[in-house]
C-alpha cells in the first residue's frame, strides 16, 4: 500500500479539503468548525436532503452538495462519524419549512449520532426522517446479524434521487418514501488489491502480497470477506462479485430481485487508488458480463470516484434496480430514471447519458489470408523464413522483463511491451494465417508494416514502421533495377540502405543519442556485403555499448540522476533491436 503522504499528519486536513471543495464551488458555504458545507441558497419551501459520515470517501459526501442533490453534507473527522451536534447545526445552516432527510450510511457511529440529531429535532418541532444506505451484499444475512449490511457507493445514488426529487416540490411523505424504496434496490460489492493507507496512522494492516485481492472490503479498511489468490483474469473477478450481486439461488444475499427487462443502473466506483485506464476497462467488463450471464442491459452506467477509502487501490460495483424502486413507492419507473438523470451542479456528480451500447462498436479486425500477390518479389525456403522469424520473436519474449525494467528506470517503462506487442502479433499471423507459408519475403514486410501501425504504437511502432514501409518499396525498387541472378541477400542489404536512409529523413537521432538507432545505423552500414552473422556481432557490440552512452533523445533526457553513472542499463530499444537482429541472424 501507499504509505507517503503529502500531509503526513491528518491533524486539519478535513478542514482544508473542505476549503479545497468551497473554493471550487461560489453557492457553497461552510461551518468551518462543525465540518459543514451546506448549499446557501437551498430553498425553504424544499425538503432538505442531507447527509454525512467519517472523512477520507471522498468525493463522498461534500462533492455531493449542490442544486438538485444534498443541501449539506456533515463531515466527520478520517473514518470517524459526526458529532449529533455536528448534524444539527448542519440542518440548520438549510432551513426547510418541509422538513429533513437524513440519509445515513449503516454504520454504528453513522447511525447513531444521526439518529440522536433526528430526535432531537423532532423534539424541536422539525419534520425528519432517515433513510438508512444498507446496499453491501458480501454482509450477508447470515453474518450481518441484527446490524445488517453496510452502506458503500449506492449512498450516492440516495443522494442523488432524493435530492433531484426534492427540487421538483415533491412532499417529505414522497421523498421518504422514494428513499426507502430505493434503499432495498441497491446492492454493491467491492474488490481490492491492498488496503489504503492513512496519513498520520501507522500501519495496522500488513497489506496484500502481489498474487492476492480481497472481495467484500469495506470502506474504513476492514477486511474482505474473502481472500483470492492467485488474483483471477478480470471477467472471472466480475463474474464473481455478479453472482454476489444477483443470484437468486444465493438466499443469504438475494436482497434484490433483478430481471432482463428491469431498468437497471450500473455504477463503477473507484475506492481512491485505481486508475481511470483500469477503471474505464473494468466498466465495460461489467457490462459485458452482466449482459452475457444475466440478459440484463443497463439502461445508465456511471463510471468514476463516487466514494473512496483513501487510496485504496480497489473498485465497487453498484446495481440499482429502478423498477423494482417503482413497485416499492408508486413512482412510475421513468419519473425515477428522470430524477437519475437531473441536472445537478453538485461538484462531483457526473453528467449521466443513457447507456450506448458498445457491442456494434468492436469489429473484426483479425486479418484474413493474405492473398496478394506481388508482381515481382523475393521468394525463400518458408521453413528457413518460418524459423527465423519465430526465433526472433522467442528473443524478444524472453528479453521483455529486462527492456521494461530498463525503460522503467529511464523512460516511460513501455518499450518492452510495445516490441513484445509486435513480435505476438507476428506469431499470431503465422499460426493463423500462415504468413511465412508461401516464403515472400514482400508479403512477411507488408504485414508488418500493418502491425507496427495497429499492434505497437508508441516512438518505436513509428520507428518500425517507417523503416518496414521504406523497406518494402526500396525492395521493390531495388528488385527491379537488378539482374536476376544477384543474391538475395545482396538484394535485401542493398535495400535495407535505402530504407535505413528514409528513416534517418524523419528523425534526428544518430549514433551517440542512446536510441534505437545505435544499433540500427551500424547493423545497416555492416549489412552491405550482405553477411547478416557479421552484422549482428557489430550489432550485438553496438547494443552493448548503449550502457555507456547518455541520453540525448527521448523521455530519458530528463533523468537528471543518469548523470552521475559511470555505468548505466543499455538502451531498451536499441536492445530490443539487437535481439531481433540476433534471431533472423540465427
Amino acid at each position: 500500500m501507499a504509505t507517503k503522504h503529502f500531509y503526513p499528519v491528518a491533524d486539519g486536513l478535513v478542514q482544508q479539503a473542505l476549503l479545497g471543495t468551497v473554493a471550487s464551488h461560489s453557492k457553497l458555504g461552510l461551518l468551518y468548525a462543525d465540518k459543514v458545507i451546506y448549499h446557501k441558497s437551498h430553498p425553504r419551501n424544499q425538503v432538505a436532503v442531507i447527509s454525512g459520515g467519517g472523512s477520507g470517501h471522498e468525493p463522498a459526501h461534500a462533492g455531493y452538495v449542490g442544486s438538485g442533490m444534498l443541501a449539506a453534507a456533515i463531515c466527520g473527522d478520517t473514518f470517524a462519524s459526526p458529532s449529533a451536534k455536528q448534524v444539527q447545526n448542519g440542518c440548520m445552516a438549510v432551513p426547510s419549512d418541509q422538513g429533513y432527510i437524513l440519509i445515513v450510511t449503516n454504520y454504528t457511529g453513522d447511525m447513531l449520532h444521526f439518529g440522536l440529531a433526528c430526535e432531537k429535532m423532532k423534539a424541536e418541532g422539525h419534520k425528519v426522517g432517515v433513510v438508512k444506505s444498507a446496499d453491501d451484499v458480501s454482509v450477508g444475512r447470515q453474518n450481518g446479524g441484527m446490524v445488517g449490511r453496510r452502506g458503500l457507493a449506492g449512498t450516492i445514488i440516495l443522494d442523488k434521487l432524493l435530492g433531484s426529487m426534492s427540487a421538483t416540490g415533491a412532499s417529505f411523505e414522497e421523498v421518504l418514501a422514494l428513499g426507502q424504496a430505493a434503499g432495498v434496490s441497491l446492492v454493491t460489492i467491492s474488490a481490492g488489491l491492498d488496503h489504503c493507507h492513512v496519513p498520520g496512522r501507522p500501519t495496522a494492516y500488513g497489506g496484500l502480497d502481489h498474487t492476492t485481492l480481497e472481495i467484500g472490503m469495506g470502506i474504513h479498511n476492514e477486511p474482505g470477506v474473502q481472500t483470492v489468490s492467485p488474483i483471477p483474469p478480470i471477467d472471472v473477478l466480475i463474474d464473481r462479485l455478479l453472482q454476489y450481486m444477483i443470484d437468486p439461488s444465493d438466499r443469504d444475499r438475494a436482497y434484490a430481485p433483478f430481471e432482463p427487462t428491469d431498468e437497471v443502473v450500473l455504477l463503477v466506483n473507484n475506492l481512491g487508488g485505481m486508475s481511470t485506464l483500469e477503471m474505464r476497462a473494468i466498466t465495460q467488463c461489467a457490462v459485458t458480463q452482466i449482459r452475457k450471464n444475466y440478459s440484463i442491459t443497463p439502461s445508465r452506467v456511471v463510471a468514476g470516484t463516487f466514494m473512496t477509502s483513501l487510496n485504496a487501490p480497489a473498485f465497487s460495483l453498484t446495481l440499482f434496480n429502478s423498477t423494482y424502486t417503482a413497485k416499492q413507492c408508486g413512482v412510475p419507473v421513468y419519473k425515477v430514471l428522470e430524477y437519475f438523470d437531473a441536472e445537478t451542479d453538485a461538484l462531483s456528480w457526473p453528467k449521466t447519458h443513457r447507456y450506448n451500447d458498445t457491442s456494434a462498436l468492436v469489429e473484426n479486425n483479425k486479418a484474413s489470408e493474405n492473398s496478394i500477390s506481388y508482381a515481382i518479389d523475393i521468394v525463400v525456403d518458408p521453413d528457413t523464413l518460418d524459423r527465423k522469424l519465430r526465433k526472433a520473436a522467442a528473443n524478444v519474449i524472453a528479453i521483455e522483463p529486462k527492456l521494461t525494467e530498463w525503460d522503467t528506470e529511464m523512460g516511460d517503462g513501455d518499450c518492452g511491451k510495445t516490441i513484445e506487442a509486435g513480435v505476438l502479433a507476428l506469431l499470431q499471423a503465422m499460426d493463423e494465417e500462415g504468413l511465412a507459408r508461401s516464403g515472400s519475403v514482400l508479403k512477411v514486410i507488408d504485414a508488418i508494416v500493418a502491425i507496427t501501425e495497429d499492434r505497437m504504437g508508441g516512438t518505436l511502432g513509428a520507428v518500425f514502421g517507417i523503416f518496414f514501409a521504406a523497406l518494402f518499396n526500396s525492395l521493390v525498387a531495388t528488385l527491379s533495377a537488378t539482374p536476376n541472378n544477384t543474391p538475395v541477400e545482396k538484394v535485401i542489404a542493398m535495400a535495407t540502405v535505402k530504407a535505413l536512409d528514409s528513416l534517418r529523413v524523419h528523425t534526428p537521432a544518430k549514433e551517440g543519442d542512446r536510441t534505437v538507432m545505435d544499433v540500427m545505423i551500424p547493423f545497416v552500414e555492416a549489412f552491405k556485403d550482405g553477411n547478416i552473422a557479421e552484422a549482428a556481432k557489430v550489432a550485438k557490440a553496438a547494443a552493448e555499448g548503449t550502457k555507456k552512452l547518455l541520453p540525448k533523445l527521448g523521455r530519458a533526457t530528463y533523468v537528471s540522476s543518469l548523470y552521475t553513472r559511470d555505468v548505466l542499463p543499455p538502451d531498451p530499444g536499441a536492445w530490443g533491436v539487437h535481439e531481433l537482429i540476433q534471431g533472423l541472424a540465427a
